[in-house]
């Protein structure tokens, strides 16, 4: 994949009705690498991605056929590349329900739900959440805490991640004894707005950090993706009318480093890059 190919990749996903932008083909292709698939003119007709995040972990994502050439063999073509390229590092990724089967084959293993809360706000949301919880935006001299307390949940460091979407957006973290303990990050993506990724010690701390964020989303699409096992989380949500709308599976394929059981993560920065 080159940058030349990102105009193809992004049609390909308007025909899969994808919510990427150009703009978030291109932020996703700057942090990694990827792999198309071309017909006998030339035509990107397949493609995916894939993130290293150092030399254990890495992930897999934005993996497109265009419709009328799907079950022909170019996702497994494209997929199997894309795990040649990665080496011995361990991969994660988040199936839809039509590439599951393929990802098994493959020799991913299906570790857990994240359900996609989705809603098109017509105004700014004005929120209580009744809890004794008191996020604040976060400052320059959070950054490098955060990045570190993002490492010790994915089990990873994904400092430019981090660092890219805190430059496009706004960042509110919770203050704990030794340091931050959690936090939340929204930007503009895909339709509208998303929120992520969410990390916090319990389910009361991500309520109130998804509050903080949502509080201040302009009109429009608002999009948080939570793990299955955080019901009130998603109950609230829900509540708020920003229901699920859509499901993936955490898939694995090799050993995935050992994560701390707290904080967790309660929303993902991407499907694509977890």
């Amino acid at each position: 994949m080159i940058a030349d190919d990102l105009t193809a990749i992004y049609r390909l996903a308007q025909q899969v009705s994808w919510p990427h932008r150009l703009e978030d083909c291109a932020q996703l292709f700057r942090l990694g690498a990827g792999i198309v698939a071309i017909d006998a003119a030339g035509e990107v007709i397949g493609a995916g991605m894939r993130w290293s995040f150092g030399s254990d972990v890495g992930t897999i994502g934005m993996v497109l056929v265009t419709p009328e050439r799907q079950g022909r063999g170019i996702g497994r073509a494209v997929m199997t590349a894309l795990i040649s390229e990665s080496g011995r590092r361990a991969l994660m990724l988040n199936a839809t329900l039509e590439g599951q089967a393929l990802y098994e084959k493959l020799g991913f293993v299906a570790m857990g739900r994240f359900r996609q809360h989705q809603a098109r706000l017509t105004e700014r949301l004005v929120l209580r959440t009744g809890l004794d919880v008191s996020p604040r935006r976060a400052v320059a001299a959070d950054c490098e805490p955060l990045c570190a307390l993002d490492a010790a949940v994915f089990g990873a460091d994904r400092s430019p991640l981090v660092n890219q979407l805190l430059a496009a957006g706004e960042a509110w973290v919770i203050d704990g004894a030794a340091g931050l303990t959690g936090f939340a990050i929204r930007r503009v993506f895909g339709r509208g707005t998303m929120i992520g990724p969410v990390i916090a010690p319990g389910e009361d701390e991500a309520i109130s950090l998804v509050a903080a964020a949502a509080s201040t989303a302009p009109p429009g699409v608002l999009r948080i993706d939570v793990p299955a096992h955080a019901e009130r989380l998603g109950a609230w949500l829900t509540a708020l009318s920003i229901p699920a709308v859509d499901a993936v599976t955490t898939m694995l394929r090799g050993n995935w480093p050992t994560t701390q059981r707290r904080p967790q993560r309660f929303g993902l920065a991407l499907q694509a890059v977890g």
